[in-house]
């Protein structure tokens, strides 16, 4: 009887830890998924900011003040991205399963704050771009 409950425990340990490992392998999938995603609108951040510096530089308004502003905003955004990308770690090989998950976790957060600042970012340029060239 005690070696069928050691192997029953011994069981039910390694189908948490093969849970465990497979919720990590998913969040690790969802982060990427997200980088991507931002990785992708990185290229309309950059162009907005192109087009914004250059408003800047002819000085051709008035009121430079919002082109700055916007222009700050992304490169805060862009600044957020690569600091995640240079400081993410996707091998948790040396962490126990459960501090992995728990790190993928808060990735997955920091990745999805990222992406909607750098879309706040970009919204809010694209509006003023097209605000900017209607006049």
């Amino acid at each position: 009887m005690k070696k069928i409950s050691i192997v029953l425990l011994t069981a039910f340990i390694l189908s948490g830890c093969g849970d465990k490992r497979a919720e990590q392998k998913a969040i690790l999938g969802d982060v990427l998924k997200i980088h991507e995603k931002v990785m992708s609108d990185d290229e309309q951040l950059t162009k907005n900011k192109m087009q914004l510096d250059t408003i800047i530089k002819e000085n051709k308004l008035s009121k430079l003040d919002s082109a700055k502003l916007l222009s700050a905003k992304l490169v805060a955004a862009d600044s957020l991205m690569d600091k995640w990308m240079h400081d993410f770690e996707p091998d948790q090989t040396k962490k126990s399963t459960e501090d992995a998950v728990v790190y993928m976790k808060a990735q997955k957060k920091q990745i999805m704050a990222i992406d909607s600042e750098l879309n706040a970012a970009v919204k809010e340029s694209n509006q003023y771009l097209i605000k900017v060239k209607s006049k």
